[in-house]
């Protein structure tokens, strides 16, 4: 069908029209569905303007006045060759497949992901620009652990504190003096970072010390560590007390807490 943007190819076609009709302008936003696309680009003042695409015909969209304040991009280095297939991974990973659509728009501090959705809601599923699925993680699963960790520290070597919870990871590190960034991946989406102003009391520490496959038992067998029941909420924390003592590991179940080393050998207290 000449408008159905399923078919192999089209929706890269589409895209590139709506592209040479922003005339260069940034761009910040597409969405898509089967059978059209929406490209949104800032005008003169600053003010967002779309084109549309539907049934082969190109038309102006007025977005309204409101300031647009988000990353720019090139949609055409987004592999939207095989929309369908897309379509079909976010519909095995949400469980839906009701009015999908396809955006593509900044995340968190610039970075740029393609994203389904689902009306109703069910769940957003991620993808790069690639087209590659972000993985949803299970944080009890050594292998999901590791690429949890591995997206939060992204080449920092250093790090004030690594967390861990059932829906997410975490690592704090020294953004700047008396600013401290913490770096989030929760189980359904891709990092993310906050910070927040704090002067670190603790040490700092190696990353590499840290075994992800340790973390990961230990979110396992807390629970009986602690002789809570299984499947008790856990929560767990690497950090450095003091600039001269070894990380730790400090887990939580239930408000029962054990303080372990980095083999998850329980310390003594005090």
């Amino acid at each position: 069908m000449a408008y159905d943007l399923f078919t192999q190819g089209r929706a890269t076609e589409v895209v590139a029209q709506l592209v040479a009709a922003a005339e260069g302008r940034p761009i910040v936003r597409l969405v898509l569905n089967r059978t059209s696309a929406r490209l949104t680009f800032v005008a003169d003042g600053e003010r967002p303007r779309s084109v549309v695409w539907q049934a082969g015909r190109i038309s102006p969209s007025d977005d309204g006045t409101d300031l647009v304040a988000a990353t720019s991009f090139d949609p055409l280095r987004f592999n939207l060759s095989d929309v369908e297939g897309l379509f079909a991974t976010a519909a095995d990973v949400s469980g839906s497949k009701s009015r999908q659509e396809l955006q593509i728009n900044e995340y968190d501090h610039g970075e740029i992901y393609m994203t389904v959705t689902t009306t109703p809601e069910s769940s957003t599923v991620f993808f790069d620009r690639d087209g590659v699925l972000v993985p949803r993680l299970r944080f009890a699963v050594e292998e999901d652990v590791a690429i949890g960790v591995a997206d939060v520290l992204a080449g920092r070597l250093i790090v004030i504190e690594i967390g861990m919870k059932a829906e997410q990871v975490w690592a704090d590190v020294l953004a700047s003096p008396g600013v401290v960034e913490r770096r989030i991946r929760p189980a359904n989406q891709p990092m993310y970072l906050t910070q927040r102003r704090e002067t670190p009391a603790g040490g700092q520490f190696e990353a590499s010390l840290v075994d992800a496959n340790l973390l990961a038992r230990l979110m396992r067998v807390a629970p009986d560590l602690v002789g809570e029941e299984p499947g008790s909420p856990v929560s767990l924390r690497v950090v450095q007390p003091d600039a001269d003592a070894q990380p730790q590991i400090m887990i939580d179940v239930n408000g029962a807490q054990v303080v372990t080393d980095l083999s998850g050998a329980p310390l003594p207290e005090g």
